[in-house]
């Protein structure tokens, strides 16, 4: 797999998922904002991200919503009331980075670049409704920087596409996410096997975008192998955002993190071996060979003086076929674990 280097952190199969607290316009003040920083900062997220755009640019004016979270509402009006300025957003940005915390943003137009450039931002993150905007992904392929490309709406053909528009600028730094684009979510139209079947057809990293309410389907992205996992998160005291009915509270997106952290460590090397705590049981816990009457010194073992059971000190039963008949070389007391010095 091609890993890709963000910062001080590494993506793909050989290290932890990356976890993004996403706060896209779930704050509307740098002080709403400054709150989801600092949860962010306590549960020891690995970035934070925010949406740059700018309605007039965003959508036409005759583009409505039709969602769960919205209603039918005119996009451009929905947008106008919930953007962010610029000044905020440098106000954010400033302040994630004096606490050493990765934030970065995504666009939503190719005139938004040049703000991002100035926000001097490590990871350009480009949205579904964007993931087949060719003339963007190039230009942003140029800054050499990674890219996290969300796949939500995209077939798998029109994934490689987009992918080969940022390979042909020599940027190879780049992450997918599985996402479905709808919000909220359903948890059965997850597809959350997309995943690994992008793993497989592009050799890359591919994470998991969730729009689900709730945190199952990160959780068993995680599970499933997502080598990045974005979520929103909400403040309880911030103002309310559409996005609060699959964004988690701090307390749960904590939970979130312990929880993706503790599946890392269940998963183990893959390696079939005793576990530590196995090795100090094998002996207790485990059968093996026993003589269950008093043997005598140059009798031959015959089934009826031995049984297979606890403690596991003895000849495996593996061996039990192997030690029929061979002679005692002395005196074996009854319920005594065979071993292999006690055999000619």
């Amino acid at each position: 797999m091609n890993n890709i280097s963000v910062e001080n952190f590494s993506v793909g199969d050989s290290f932890p998922c990356y976890i993004i607290a996403e706060i896209g316009n779930l704050f509307k003040n740098f002080d709403e904002a400054k709150k989801l920083i600092d949860s962010a900062l306590s549960m020891k997220v690995n970035a934070i991200k925010f949406q740059t755009w700018n309605a007039e640019t965003l959508t036409t004016k005759k583009n409505f919503f039709d969602l769960e979270v919205t209603g039918n509402v005119s996009q451009y009006e929905f947008h106008k009331n919930i953007q962010i300025s610029e000044k905020l957003q440098f106000e954010i940005v400033e302040y994630a980075k004096k606490q050493n915390l990765t934030i970065f943003s995504a666009p939503s137009h190719i005139d938004d670049l040049p703000l991002m450039e100035q926000l001097e931002l490590p990871i350009y993150k480009i949205g579904s409704d964007l993931a087949c905007h060719i003339p963007l992904l190039k230009k942003v392929a140029k800054f050499g920087k990674p890219i996290i490309l969300s796949t939500g709406m995209c077939t798998m053909e029109e994934v490689k596409r987009s992918i080969n528009a940022i390979y042909d600028e020599g940027n190879e730094k780049l992450v997918l996410l599985h996402c479905i684009s709808d919000y909220p979510a359903k948890i059965e139209e997850s597809n959350l096997n997309a995943i690994n079947e992008m793993k497989k057809e592009f050799n890359i990293p591919v994470g998991f975008s969730d729009h689900t309410k709730g945190m199952l389907c990160s959780l068993s992205s995680a599970i499933m192998g997502a080598n990045i996992v974005e979520k929103h998160m909400k403040h309880p005291e911030n103002s309310p955002s559409p996005d609060d009915i699959h964004a988690l509270e701090p307390n749960e997106f904590s939970e979130l993190v312990k929880s993706i952290r503790l599946i890392e460590s269940a998963k183990g090397s893959g390696e079939k071996i005793p576990s530590i705590s196995e090795q100090k049981n094998l002996e207790k816990n485990r059968v093996s060979i026993i003589a269950m009457k008093e043997i005598e010194k140059g009798t031959r073992i015959e089934p009826e003086m031995i049984d297979i059971r606890r403690p596991g000190n003895g000849i495996s039963p593996f061996y039990y076929d192997q030690i029929l008949s061979k002679t005692v070389k002395l005196n074996i007391s009854k319920e005594t674990p065979l071993t292999w010095d006690m055999l000619e």
